[in-house]
C-alpha cells in the first residue's frame, strides 16, 4: 500500500507569519500613541499689585492681680471698652470677636527666691475686622486709651481679590507665550496652540506695615497698609506644527 505523505503548506505558513508581525506593529504603535505628548513647556509667572481694604486687628489686655476675680474684672473693663470703641467707630458686632482667653497662676517671690505670695493673670485679646481703613488709626490710638496694651499684629487684605487673580493670571500666560515665542524660533519650529494648561496661584500677600502703639499714646497711631500682591503661575504645553 502507497505511504501517503503530507505537503508542506508555505502560504499557509506565511499568513500566520504576517499577522504576527502586523499585531506586534499594532501594539508598538498603540505603545507609542499612549506615550507622553510631544511639545514645548513653559512656566509662566504673572503678578498684580492692588490696596487693601480690609484690616484684621489682634489686641486686648494683660492684667495682672493678687486677686483672680478683681485681675478678671480689670480685664473685662478693659475689654468692654474697646468693644465700645470699635462700636462708636462703625465697626460691625459681627466683625468683633474674642480671638484668645487665658487665666493663669504665679508665685510671687522675693530677692532670695522665697515665695511671698501669689499673682494670676488674665489675657483677653480680641479679633477685630475693620472695613473702613481711614479710621483704622484713629481706632487703634483709641482702643489704646481705653486700656489695650497687647497688639498682636495687623494683618491688611483685599475683600474680593478676584480681579487682581485675573491680572495675574492674564499676566502669566503673556509670559508663558513669550517664552514658548522664543524657544519655538530658536528651534526653527514653528509654535501651535497650547495641549495642556496647569495653574497654581498664590495667596495674597500680607505686609507687615509699621505701626507705633504704646498704652501712654494718646490720639491715633500711624499705621500704612501699602499695596498687596496676588501671584499666578501657570505651567502651559505647546505642541510644535
Amino acid at each position: 500500500m502507497p505511504s501517503i505523505r503530507s505537503r508542506p503548506q508555505p502560504l499557509r505558513t506565511l499568513a500566520l507569519t504576517c499577522v504576527g508581525l502586523l499585531a506586534a506593529v499594532a501594539a508598538t504603535t498603540a505603545s507609542a500613541q499612549a506615550g507622553p505628548a510631544t511639545g514645548i513647556v513653559v512656566h509662566g509667572n504673572g503678578i498684580a499689585y492692588g490696596e487693601p481694604d480690609v484690616a484684621v486687628l489682634t489686641l486686648g489686655v494683660d492684667v495682672a492681680q493678687p486677686d483672680v476675680k478683681r485681675a478678671l474684672a480689670d480685664a473685662d473693663r478693659v475689654m468692654q471698652a474697646a468693644r465700645q470703641v470699635f462700636l462708636s467707630g462703625g465697626v460691625s458686632a459681627q466683625d468683633i470677636r474674642t480671638a484668645s482667653f487665658q487665666v493663669w497662676r504665679e508665685d510671687v517671690r522675693d530677692r532670695s527666691g522665697t515665695v511671698t505670695g501669689e499673682r494670676y493673670h488674665v489675657v483677653h485679646t480680641y479679633q477685630v475686622t475693620v472695613r473702613d481703613l481711614s479710621k483704622l488709626g484713629d481706632l487703634l490710638g483709641a482702643a489704646i486709651d481705653a486700656g489695650a496694651d497687647t497688639i498682636q499684629g495687623i494683618q491688611f487684605r483685599i475683600q474680593d481679590p478676584a480681579a487682581l487673580r485675573a491680572q495675574a493670571r492674564a499676566a502669566a500666560m503673556h509670559d508663558a507665550r513669550r517664552q514658548a515665542d522664543q524657544l519655538a524660533t530658536l528651534a526653527g519650529v514653528t509654535l501651535g496652540a497650547p495641549l495642556s494648561i496647569e495653574e497654581t496661584s498664590s495667596p495674597v500677600a500680607s505686609p507687615a506695615p509699621a505701626f507705633a502703639a504704646a498704652r501712654a499714646v494718646a490720639g491715633s497711631a500711624p499705621v500704612e497698609g501699602g499695596q498687596l500682591a496676588v501671584e499666578a503661575h501657570v505651567t502651559v504645553r505647546y505642541a510644535i506644527r
